[in-house]
């Protein structure tokens, strides 16, 4: 049975293992992304993850509002990233990180386009959202996350009616299927982000 973040946090503040492993596991990538997006080595993109984790667990208490999770994981990531960069730039003897290297590697190419400030709002924005998609997709029933990832993720591309035939329906009938699922994604989208704008009213209340 799928739960909200806010569920599952209730649980991790009364001390449920399982609850706080299902947490890393929906949120995983969104904050391994940040890491290696920022520029880190494989290594300290490794300790930016652990950090993170770290300091959501140690702040379990002082969170009011579960639903931005998200924001405070992508905030909390971004911050740790720039401090191990700092910390390699520091230990590699460098000032300037757009000449950055650690140790005698060079930073790979997309590390090299990263700005002082990491990430721009955008990107973070963006992964947030892929982070909102991600749970919605896990809510729906497993039939609208098959069609899901038959269209938008599989792959390799599929005709119209090679999908309809790996779902064993004719073609006429998977149009329908895909509109239902689409409906259906779209409601626990506005669900969540509707739960979320009436948390973060409350907290100012």
């Amino acid at each position: 049975m799928f739960k909200t973040d806010a569920e599952l946090w209730q649980e991790i503040i009364a001390n449920s293992g399982k609850s706080w492993e299902e947490l890393i596991k929906r949120y995983q990538a969104l904050v391994y992304a940040v890491s290696t997006r920022a520029g880190l080595t494989m290594m300290d993109a490794a300790d930016c993850f652990q950090q993170t984790w770290l300091a959501l667990y140690k702040n379990r208490k002082k969170l009011k509002d579960p639903s931005r999770l998200s924001a405070w994981l992508v905030t909390t990531a971004k911050r740790e990233a720039l401090l191990l960069r700092r910390r390699a730039d520091r230990d590699s003897g460098i000032t300037d990180t757009s000449s950055c290297r650690y140790g005698n590697n060079p930073v790979n190419k997309e590390a090299e386009l990263v700005s002082p400030a990491l990430l721009p709002d955008e990107e973070l924005e963006q992964l947030e959202n892929q982070a909102r998609l991600e749970i919605a997709l896990d809510e729906l029933d497993r039939r609208c996350q098959q069609v899901m990832e038959a269209f938008f993720f599989a792959p390799e591309n599929k005709s119209y009616e090679e999908i309809a035939i790996s779902f064993g329906i004719s073609s006429n009938s998977l149009g329908p299927l895909r509109r239902r699922c689409l409906e259906r994604l779209k409601q626990i989208l506005l669900k969540n982000q509707g739960a979320g704008e009436r948390n973060n009213a409350k907290s100012t209340l």
